[in-house]
């Protein structure tokens, strides 16, 4: 995956970019809610100019992920968390968001 920054003033290339880490890892959590391995890749391949000139992008264009897709030839064992209880500190209660 690809971005291509705007040449619009208004536009940060910043949020353009956050755009397509997000479009990224939606595409993770969709591939895994259909049973999915997913692997998301950066690397060398990302940063060379002949991928960049291969996908179409320009100059300012970057090439920021390869995700790799397939069948798990195993089944992923059970997660192991928390309850967020466990591991949450609510801020609210020490002040911060008393109004003057």
């Amino acid at each position: 995956m690809g971005v291509e920054p705007s040449e619009k003033s208004r536009v940060m290339a910043k949020e353009e970019h956050a755009a397509v880490y997000a479009s990224i890892q939606n595409m993770l959590l969709a591939a895994h809610s259909l049973g999915l391995g997913v692997f998301w890749r950066t690397g060398e391949a990302c940063y060379n100019t002949r991928i960049n000139e291969l996908f179409g992008l320009s100059e300012k264009g970057e090439m920021l992920a390869f995700l790799y897709l397939g069948y798990p030839k195993k089944e992923m064992p059970a997660g192991k968390r928390k309850h967020y209880s466990e591991v949450t500190t609510w801020i609210k209660d020490k002040g911060f968001f008393h109004k003057a």
